[in-house]
């Protein structure tokens, strides 16, 4: 592991930029307290190294020539007992930004050093505080933008994740055992057995590892939000049902058919789950020209990509061979049927839209009136219950996927040495990079370069 330097005290406004009620100020390192001491004048008498961990104390913040910048409450975090592991101080001033900057500046000027971004929980990391996962599910925390994402990654925050890894960490490494004394004692036979029941247990590993792979779409669509495409063609109110949903304008709207050229994409909340809903461009059997023909292919896209489709339809006119050839496209998707303008008189023929054995399927709105929105947003919230992960372990970054499926293949390669009779040196080699490979994904081995990545998304603060 490289060698990174944690001892020198850092400082950062961890508060959004801004006016604000309160902001707040962290500290963290060595000579956290006694650089804040410095600076700070106590109500009560005594030293700030004096006092237990984790108690407020409140007083007045001065600068080097003694002049007072604010009254503060201070937050005395001690060592080991911090975020960080170090010694934290967290200043609680008043969140006017000249009053933010003129203590920042005084802590820089007193030895601190600005912090990088992600570098609190960077050190939290590096301390042993939490692992490389439970890390990223800060920063997941943070921007978590539904009940559902925010479930998820204060889940992952608890460990859920580096327990299930940690598991099957150490089953690998018991059959990795077992193997090793088969072959520094030869002479007890172990050989023969431990080939059966490792590939037992090695099969029962990968199972498991099986399954949190396929959770990482879900993981995914839980973290970003469903891709939810709104499809039809055009002029039947794709773009005005992006615009009610919204509750504003912002997408193009006119009777011009072909209006949307590209798609639209805008996050959503729908009771508890955060939606990425895209308007897309209308699917025509003839474009008119090649902005036409740029525009349908961007929605071709979404239509593999899409977790959810809204198809919109126009009950004011008959079906065509458009709506006919676009529903033949959702065959074997997860959509819901739209019928829009419903104030108007109803010319489509409720027997043309086949398939259904239900009417659960099927939501007649007006984009115009606003009616059946609210009825339509319930049905939306039915199928992503439906699409939900019934665990509520599930991976959700790419890196994790890469890790676990690097120790499947790891695995399989090692499982199919065992039952060719090989060698057993050669399934060892195997099976302990699958182990590593699970080590890289809770960060019991990482370079500094994946450090920088991760971490780098991180605001400042944290």
């Amino acid at each position: 592991m490289p060698e990174l330097n944690g001892d020198d005290t850092i400082v950062a406004v961890a508060t959004p930029p801004g006016e604000g009620g309160i902001a707040v100020i962290r500290v963290s390192g060595k000579q956290a307290i006694s650089l804040v001491e410095a600076f700070f004048n106590p109500s009560k008498s005594g030293n700030l190294r004096d006092q237990h961990t984790h108690t407020i104390h409140h007083g007045f913040f001065s600068d080097k020539k003694n002049e007072r910048i604010d009254e503060v409450l201070v937050n005395l975090f001690k060592s080991p007992q911090s975020f960080t592991g170090q010694d934290v101080v967290e200043i609680n001033c008043h969140g006017g930004m000249r009053i933010t900057r003129r203590i920042l500046e005084t802590l820089v000027r007193g030895g601190a050093r600005p912090a990088e971004p992600g570098e609190f929980t960077k050190r939290a990391f590096l301390n042993g505080k939490i692992d490389l996962t439970q890390a990223e599910a800060v920063l997941d925390l943070i921007r978590a933008k539904s009940d559902a994402s925010l479930e998820t990654a204060l889940g992952q925050l608890q460990g859920k994740l580096s327990e299930r890894i940690e598991k099957l960490k150490e089953a690998l490494l018991k059959i990795s055992a077992h193997l090793e004394a088969s072959l520094d004692f030869p002479d007890e036979r172990l050989e023969v057995s431990s080939r059966e029941v490792c590939l037992k247990e090695i099969e029962e590993v990968q199972k498991e590892i099986h399954l949190l792979r396929g959770s990482f779409e879900r993981g995914l669509a839980l973290r970003e939000g469903p891709v939810t495409v709104i499809i039809g063609r055009p002029n039947v109110g794709k773009s005005s049902l992006l615009n009610a949903l919204l509750e504003k304008d912002r997408a193009l709207v006119s009777s011009i058919p072909g209006t949307t050229r590209d798609a639209l994409e805008e996050s959503l909340e729908i009771t508890g789950f955060s939606v990425r809903l895209v308007d897309t461009a209308g699917l025509s059997i003839s474009a008119r020209d090649e902005l036409d023909r740029m525009g349908i292919a961007r929605t071709e896209t979404y239509l593999k990509e899409g977790q959810l489709f809204l198809f919109v339809v126009d009950g004011s006119t008959p079906w065509t061979r458009e709506d006919e050839l676009i529903f033949s496209k959702l065959h074997g998707k997860n959509f819901l049927v739209v019928v829009n303008k419903s104030d108007l008189s109803r010319q489509l023929d409720w027997k043309e839209i086949r398939s259904f054995e239900s009417q659960e399927k099927i939501c007649r709105i007006s984009c115009r009136t606003g009616a059946g929105l609210r009825d339509l947003e319930k049905k939306i919230e039915r199928e992503l219950l439906q699409t939900k992960p019934a665990q509520s372990l599930v991976l959700t970054h790419l890196r994790h996927k890469l890790a676990v499926e690097k120790a499947f293949d790891l695995l399989d390669a090692s499982r199919k040495t065992l039952e060719q009779n090989d060698s057993i040196e050669f399934v060892l080699v195997d099976l302990k990079a699958a182990i590593e490979a699970l080590r890289e994904l809770i960060g019991e081995v990482y370079s500094e370069d994946l450090l920088d990545v991760i971490f780098h998304e991180f605001c400042v603060g944290k």
